[in-house]
C-alpha cells in the first residue's frame, strides 16, 4: 500500500451514541467532553418554574440524564469516557454500545435550531397561560377553581374567580395556584 492509497481511504464513519449522565450533571458532562475534543449534543428545554415564591425561567435537558456523543468505532478513543466528570456510562445493549439513528439526532438538532437556542422568552414553556383553569391550593381561597387572566408582576397572577354568581378579579401569589390537568 502506498502513501497515496492511505490518504485516499475514507475517514472512519462516526455515529451518535447515547451517554447516561450522573444525576443533575448533564451540563457538566457536556462541558468536560467538549474540553476533551468530543462532539456532543444535549437537547434542552426552557421552562418557567416557581422557586421560593418567584417565577424563574430554567434551562434543563430535554432527556434528563442523557446526551448524545459523536464517535467512531475505530478512530476515537473511548477510554476517557469512563473517567469524565458527569458521565455515568455509555448506554449499551449487550456488550456493544448501540448507535442512535442519525436522522433522530438530526431531527432533534433541527428542531432545537428552529425553536432557537432558548435565549428569547418566546421559547419558554410557560407555567400558566391566559385561559388556563387553575386550582387555588393555599391561602384563604384554597380549594376554589379559577381561570388565569394575566400575570401580575413576577410573583403574582390575576385570576377570574366566580363568587356569589359574579366573576371577581383577584391577585394571588403564583405559588398558591396549580394548573389543572
Amino acid at each position: 500500500m502506498t502513501a497515496q492509497n492511505a490518504s485516499e481511504q475514507p475517514a472512519p464513519a462516526r455515529r451518535w451514541y447515547l451517554v447516561q449522565c450522573k444525576p443533575r450533571e448533564a451540563f457538566r458532562a457536556r462541558e468536560h467532553l467538549a474540553k476533551q475534543g468530543y462532539e456532543t449534543f444535549l437537547p434542552v428545554l426552557r421552562r418557567e418554574v416557581v422557586r421560593r415564591c418567584r417565577r424563574e425561567v430554567v434551562t434543563e435537558p430535554l432527556f434528563p440524564h442523557y446526551l448524545f456523543l459523536l464517535l467512531s468505532d475505530v478512530a476515537d478513543n473511548w477510554a476517557p469516557l469512563r473517567s469524565t466528570r458527569g458521565v455515568a456510562r455509555v448506554v449499551r445493549f449487550g456488550e456493544l454500545p448501540l448507535a442512535v439513528p442519525d436522522d433522530l439526532v438530526a431531527g432533534l438538532r433541527t428542531r432545537q435550531v428552529e425553536e432557537g437556542s432558548g435565549e428569547k422568552d418566546g421559547n419558554v414553556q410557560r407555567l400558566l397561560h391566559v385561559g388556563d383553569r387553575v386550582s387555588i391550593i393555599d391561602g384563604p381561597l384554597a380549594g376554589l377553581d379559577a381561570v388565569c387572566a394575566e400575570a401580575d408582576g413576577e410573583r403574582r397572577v390575576v385570576l377570574l374567580l366566580t363568587l356569589l354568581h359574579q366573576v371577581q378579579r383577584i391577585s394571588v401569589d403564583i405559588a398558591q395556584v396549580r394548573r389543572q390537568s
